[in-house]
């Protein structure tokens, strides 16, 4: 082996597929070059064993698991040699070892482009009969496409989309992506810049109309991600042209797309016409969608609408538990939740949401109404199944929703329905749920408006709380209990734009504090001693399922990765390797990207790697041991750091927030310092400098999230 960081080019041939996941494209492979051994690592899901191929990397030592080579790409080589053509003919249907060996007598090393020719008479010559003859002639075809869609993406680094593309296209799926490369952005998620890569190598003109309809569809889907469910034209033409360095798009492009059905344009005025407004002199603001986002927006307006102008089917009460007595705001929310079909309870911590949702079950028992109670994750579930004494679901098991399929259940059987951590809920996720709403149920919608917006497109709880559209009860009164706890008064603090607290003080528990390292690797190692050492001691907990470090960015001295590097080495040094290296037993890992719901695990999901055996990873999810398939592997990171995004339905004993200038300073706003203080139940600890937290407090998130449901809202 090379030095770590060596590059690395040469041919390999493929021994052995370690692990491969379709979804993702990383494999783990055995390879051999020459008389040496090597093992790759990448995305390499597209190769098959004992084939030739060109593969460009870098050498990697893992301190566990040994020399690997880093790949970048990963090229197969047209077979070549009475062995590599002999293999590769016997990947053609009805193309066994002998008659593989005809074919190579008769045509020697010009046999595929023999076969290629005419591929019915090559396989008829062979000794096939007509009718096999015709099934291993389209076989071949397949067998050609692949290998040149191989060529077509194999220097992008995307083999691995190949079988996606094939099953998509079938036969002509080279030709496909090499006419229409910018269809690979909507299909299959390809990034813009790459498959505009494709198709500047395919000879498609910069200023093809397909090129500009692709910008303004990824500029849309990039808005998404950052969490509009809509951008106004002329910022959308903006990037779109920015994106494609030339000028924007323009009305006639525009109204193009929209009759194709790939764009929906509105303006807020409905007495116009957006399209015509396109090319008016003094056109107002228009709006324009994906249409599926669109469609979803328009649906939630109307659910709300619905349920707000019909009428009440259960009786309003409020009764008070034998250790509850309601305050007023707390009344004031369980009338709300009787006396219209949809109703909200927001307010910060401490101020009595959990006791509200108690209160609300007790008068829906008293008058024998069912209930039912959800959250988006099942963390915030069994949250709610501790505090109320009653069994809760996530919303997606409320729902039936099987993977592929969607929910299987066109309704939920209940009288009243409570959905909590609704801050968390997106667009998409808000309308699944509210389709399912009987004609008769109430629906209480629980949440802190002032956390951390959801991931994905929108942001519709704290819409419906601004616009109150709908009853709002907002409680604001910290209870006396809570207002003992310095992450209580903290958090109301960053809130309103103000520094926290982190003085002792005797009336309160101390469960807030700072701790100031100006250097990044003081701070670094100030973050390893408290995880693995002292607060472990300090509190009796454990390291792993009991306390979270969470950091605002990935990268840098104290990002999340070098966080989860130290970390694991100091918790599961000595963790055995499975799947390549790249995990250990004993790791605490995150599943990111997807939500397992058959086996109740959801984007974000804590796990604990327990075991590797017979091609499934064992692992432990709050109490529950769940045995997952090795392709999920992809999808599990380390979770010893994670970003406050992903960690905002998480609660547990102990946090650690890091906040420090090379932690990503400038990303750490108030909403993620507030969110991220308030996942502790026992103690939080700021790592960092007093200047970020401040900053951190005073600074809004500013990013502008497009929407129209208030608009929408207003108008029904």
């Amino acid at each position: 082996m090379d030095t770590p960081g060596t590059p690395f080019e040469d041919e390999i041939v493929v021994r052995r597929i370690r692990f491969s996941s379709e979804d993702t494209g990383f494999a783990v492979v055995d390879a051999d070059r020459g008389a040496d051994e090597l093992v790759l690592i990448g995305p390499l899901a597209h190769l098959e064993e004992r084939e030739h191929v060109r593969v460009v990397g870098v050498w990697h030592d893992d301190k566990r698991y040994g020399p690997q080579v880093k790949v970048q790409i990963a090229e197969s080589v047209p077979p070549s040699g009475e062995e590599a053509l002999l293999a590769y003919l016997k990947r053609v249907r009805h193309v066994g070892a002998k008659r593989a060996s005809n074919l190579l007598e008769r045509y020697g090393e010009h046999v595929l482009e023999a076969i290629d020719e005419d591929p019915g008479l090559a396989f008829r010559r062979a000794g096939l009969t007509h009718t096999r003859s015709k099934e291993a002639a389209k076989s071949w075809a397949a067998l050609r496409s692949t290998r040149a869609l191989h060529l077509l993406l194999a220097p992008h680094g995307l083999a691995w989309l190949v079988p996606r593309i094939a099953a998509e296209y079938g036969d002509r799926a080279h030709e496909v992506v090499r006419k229409r490369p910018y269809d690979l952005t909507s299909v299959f998620g390809v990034g813009f810049a790459i498959a505009d890569t494709i198709a500047r190598a395919a000879g498609l003109p910069p200023d093809s109309p397909g090129r500009r309809r692709a910008a303004v569809v990824h500029v849309l889907a990039e808005a998404e991600r950052d969490g509009s469910t809509c951008l106004p034209v002329p910022e959308l033409a903006t990037k779109a042209g920015a994106l494609v360095g030339g000028p924007p798009p323009d009305a006639e492009l525009l109204h193009e797309m929209v009759d194709h059905e790939d764009l929906v344009l509105e303006v807020d005025d409905p007495t116009l016409d957006a399209v015509d407004a396109l090319t008016a002199t003094m056109a107002p603001v228009i709006w324009a969608y994906r249409p599926p986002t669109w469609r979803l927006e328009a649906e939630l307006a109307d659910l709300i609408g619905r349920l707000a102008g019909s009428r009440a089917s259960l009786k309003p009460a409020v009764v008070a538990e034998e250790d509850l007595t309601p305050a007023p705001e707390q009344a004031a929310a369980v009338l709300a939740a009787f006396t219209s079909r949809i109703s909200i309870v927001t307010g910060g911590p401490g101020t009595g949401k959990t006791a509200t949702i108690r209160l609300i079950c007790a008068a829906a028992k008293a008058q024998k109404a069912s209930i039912a109670l959800v959250a988006p994750t099942g963390r915030a579930a069994r949250r709610m199944t501790e505090s109320t004494g009653m069994e809760a679901s996530t919303i997606h098991s409320a729902l039936g929703w099987i993977p592929g399929q969607g929910p299987t259940k066109d309704e939920i059987e209940a009288d009243v329905l409570v959905v909590d951590e609704t801050s968390m809920a997106n667009l998409e996720l808000l309308v699944t749920l509210l389709r399912a709403v009987g004609t008769d149920m109430h629906v209480v919608l629980v949440g802190d408006a002032d956390q951390l917006a959801p991931v994905g497109a929108g942001k519709p709880f704290a819409e419906l709380v601004a616009t109150k559209v709908v009853p709002v009860a907002e409680l604001t009164h910290i209870f006396r209990q809570a207002a003992g706890s310095m992450i209580v008064r903290g958090a109301h603090a960053v809130r309103q734009g103000q520094m926290p607290d982190f003085a002792a003080h005797e009336e309160l528990r101390r469960d807030l504090f700072l701790i100031e390292r100006e250097d990044p690797a003081a701070a670094l190692d100030e973050i390893e001693t408290l995880v693995a050492q002292r607060l472990p001691k300090h509190y009796g907990i454990d390291p792993i399922t009991d306390l979270q470090v969470f950091a605002p960015v990935y990268r840098g001295a104290l990002g999340i990765e070098a966080i989860n590097t130290r970390l694991r080495q100091a918790l599961n040094g000595r963790g055995e390797p499975v799947m390549g290296g790249r995990l250990r037993i004993g790791d605490k890992l995150m599943l990111s990207g997807r939500n397992l719901h058959e086996l109740g695990l959801m984007n974000g999901t804590i796990l604990r790697l327990l075991d590797h055996r017979d091609e499934k990873l064992i692992v432990s999810a709050d109490g529950l041991v769940v045995e997952l398939p090795d392709e999920e592997a992809p999808r599990l990171q380390l979770a010893y750091a994670c970003s406050i995004h992903k960690g905002q339905g998480i609660e547990l004993p102990v946090a650690i927030v890091v906040a420090h200038p090379a932690a990503g300073a400038y990303f750490l706003r108030r909403e993620m310092l507030y969110t991220a203080m308030t996942r502790a139940r026992v103690a939080t600890l700021v790592v960092g400098t007093r200047g970020v937290v401040g900053r951190a407090a005073g600074t809004p998130d500013t990013s502008r999230r497009y929407s129209r449901l208030a608009v929408r809202l207003a108008s029904d």
